[in-house]
């Protein structure tokens, strides 16, 4: 057997055996990593993978750390040594924070190759200073391309920048920020090219960066014209690989054609155009919510304003202002349009008139919500529940057959999934407001990690119902789990009847509604 392949075999194990659950097997099987010569580079990222995920911060640097010293003073200074140092290091909390300065001066000596550009990138991301962060995301563009790494590096350069900008305007004339919108663009295209993504995707998130900006808005009209060729083109493969909805995508464009008629304050287009390709605001709980949807009855609000539809206005301003994430700019809409309204018409104060206005937002959210909760208690699955035996860290036994006559929602998640943790504090809301219902039960599963993550997760976040350690991963395969965080209901009978699988909660809703209507039926 060639040493690539053996390389290849001995990773391929250690992963293989890491996924399964079976930690310390694979944890043995990678020692052999650290007596192979020449120096097996895949089974040494694979193994410090594994031990950053198997025990603590402080004893997976107390293990890589030494390793990794070891590997570079005894191997060939090499592009493929120091790469795998490099991401050892990124293994450990903190990530580009731990690599030396020594280390990412000799990756320096490299120049444009996938060593050169993660220097660059790290030196960048582990910089407080904003104008240093600017300066090694400027030398990633200058000084390489595309061809020489990942084209998602050079998105992730062009991002940054654009972010650095928006938090202080000094950093880029207008020029230059059409410079890093077009850069953006064509490294976002090669992402699409190399991934089979969907092209359109690029042109339109390029729009939302001058929108942003208010930076040529007539390339902006260009770069939607080619987006919609290109949305001509590619519809049979979108359909056919079920990427997304062609109508959907040719009502963003439109909508963002919209969006430019607003800037420039084009209002008649404006309004037609925002009214005709809005977004279905109904979709979920979070879409009527989002941040996204609030700006958009914004700029209802400030078209209808702009054409001289004041009561449109009023309400659309009032979606944007009396949202739970209320919109800067709606009060301000509220008020002009209350001076337009009172002129020679009422004697009412702006304070009554915003009251009045309040009572009446109220009425249609709460019409929205309703309308959200039917259409998502009606989507039952009617599909029986695969049972499990699981245990938690003080060994306790749980099994689903035991819940019978309960209703249960089980919450899969992991430590490392950012989402699942921002979900918790939503189902601690949950939990709380069914804690008084012996007839409802909350699980935790957690989906394949080891018991001292398990431990540590549970010190950090303290949920107060049981989690249980599904190191085989078995919940994930008997419910077809292909993301977490995942919530899945089940009736008193034993019956799989609902799924929500996004972190994206409101004051412990949709759930709340889920489980209410099982406990009705």
């Amino acid at each position: 057997m060639t040493d690539d392949k053996h390389q290849q075999n001995l990773a391929t194990e250690i992963e293989n055996h890491r996924k399964l659950g079976e930690f310390e097997k694979a944890l043995e099987i990678s020692e052999r990593a650290l007596e192979s010569n020449p120096a097996d580079l895949k089974a040494y990222g694979s193994r410090w993978r594994l031990i950053a995920e198997m025990f603590s911060e402080q004893d997976a640097k107390k293990r890589i750390s030494p390793e990794i010293e070891t590997l570079l003073r005894t191997q060939p200074e090499t592009p493929e040594v120091l790469n795998t140092a490099h991401w050892g290091y990124k293994r450990l909390p903190g990530r580009a924070k731990n690599v030396p300065s020594s280390l990412f001066d000799k990756m320096l000596q490299y120049p444009r190759t996938k060593v050169y550009l993660s220097a660059l990138l790290g030196l960048a991301q582990r910089s407080e200073d904003a104008c240093q962060q600017w300066h090694y995301y400027q030398r990633l563009i200058n000084e390489c391309t595309i061809s020489d790494g990942p084209s998602s590096w050079y998105m992730l350069a062009y991002k940054k920048m654009l972010e650095l900008v928006e938090q202080d305007a000094s950093l880029a004339s207008d020029d230059v920020l059409d410079e890093l919108i077009d850069g953006l663009l064509n490294a976002h295209l090669s992402m699409c090219r190399e991934t089979q993504q969907y092209f359109g995707w690029a042109y339109t998130e390029a729009v939302e960066r001058r929108l942003k900006f208010n930076n040529r808005l007539d390339k902006a009209y260009e770069t939607l014209d080619l987006a919609e060729i290109r949305l001509g083109e590619e519809q049979t493969w979108l359909v056919e690989n079920n990427k997304a909805s062609v109508e959907k995508a040719y009502k963003k464009i439109s909508r963002l054609r919209a969006e430019i008629f607003l800037q420039q304050e084009r209002w008649r287009e404006a309004y037609d155009g925002l009214v005709a390709n809005a977004p279905d605001f109904l979709e979920s709980l979070w879409t009527r919510f989002d941040k996204s949807t609030i700006n958009y009855f914004y700029m209802l609000g400030r078209s209808a304003e702009g054409i001289g539809e004041w009561e449109k206005a009023r309400c659309y301003y009032a979606d944007a202002h009396f949202a739970q994430t209320p919109h800067v700019e709606g009060v301000a809409g509220l008020e002009r349009v209350y001076h337009q309204i009172a002129r020679g018409e009422t004697t009412d104060t702006f304070e009554a008139f915003l009251k009045d206005t309040e009572a009446a937002y109220r009425g249609r959210e709460a019409a929205d919500r309703e309308k959200i909760r039917q259409k998502l208690i009606t989507n039952k699955l009617d599909k029986k529940a695969t049972d499990f035996r699981l245990e938690t860290l003080q060994g306790e036994t749980y099994t689903l057959s035991a819940m019978s006559g309960k209703v249960v929602l089980l919450d899969v998640g992991a430590s490392w999934c950012g989402p699942c943790n921002m979900a918790l504090q939503e189902v601690k809301i949950v939990y709380k407001h069914f804690s008084k219902n012996d007839e409802v039960v909350v699980l935790g599963i957690n989906d394949g990690e080891t018991p001292q993550q398990v431990r540590k997760s549970l010190d950090e976040h303290q949920p107060p119902w049981p989690v249980l350690l599904d190191r085989q991963r078995q919940v994930s395969k008997a419910y077809q789990i292909e993301a977490i965080p995942f919530f899945i209901m089940i009736d008193k009978e034993g019956n799989w009847q609902y799924t929500f699988n996004s972190s994206y909660l409101i004051n412990g809703q949709p759930l709340i509604w889920m489980i209410e209507a099982l406990l009705s039926d």
